[in-house]
Order: C-alpha cells, then structure tokens, then sequence
C-alpha cells in the first residue's frame, strides 16, 4: 500500500507506506503541538495513507514544510542502516520530498 503527501493541489508527494509512515512519525515526532503530534500519529495508527499539508492550517503546514526542508533526508540518512534495501533510492525520494515543500 502506498501513501502520500499533499504538497498543494496540484502537487503530491507518494512513496510505499512504510517510507509515508516513516515520514509522518518524522513529522510528528518534531512538530511543536501536541494536537497536531496527535493527529499526525493517528494517520499512522489508522493507516490512512494520506497528509494533506494544508489540512492543518498555515501555521502548522509552514512548520512542517520547514522540517520536511531542513531535517527529513538528514535523520533517514542517519535511521536507515546500510543494510536498507535500497537505501539510495529511499534517500533520493525523501530529497525529492525536500526539494519540492
């Protein structure tokens, strides 16, 4: 199963479902409200295999966008061992995340 991120309605971002599971705990895990911690996490649990960034209001898409920018290719290159299948390809698709939010 795959998921996917909305970077804008005319732009979207989807990968396998545990890469898209991946990313949203990435997200979760840094993101400053508890509230939107939560319903984060609750697309994971639920398996819902879908973010749609600006479902959560300016503020909260610009936070996320910035940490999907700054951080989500450095912590996979750092969480995903060598022995990833492959991991070049995973890493390229997270760049590719990073590059378009």
């Amino acid at each position: 199963m795959a998921g996917t991120i909305s970077l804008s309605p005319q732009e979207r971002w989807s990968v396998a479902g545990w890469l898209f599971d991946w990313t949203v705990e990435f997200l979760a895990g840094r993101v400053a409200e508890p509230e939107l911690r939560a319903s984060l996490q609750e697309i994971v649990d639920e398996n819902l295999g879908w973010l749609g960034l600006g479902d959560f209001g300016p503020d909260r898409e610009r936070e996320m966008r910035g940490l999907l920018r700054a951080g989500v290719v450095e912590a996979a290159d750092l969480t995903f061992g060598a022995d990833l299948a492959d991991r070049e390809a995973v890493l390229g698709h997270l760049r590719e995340l990073a590059a378009s939010v």
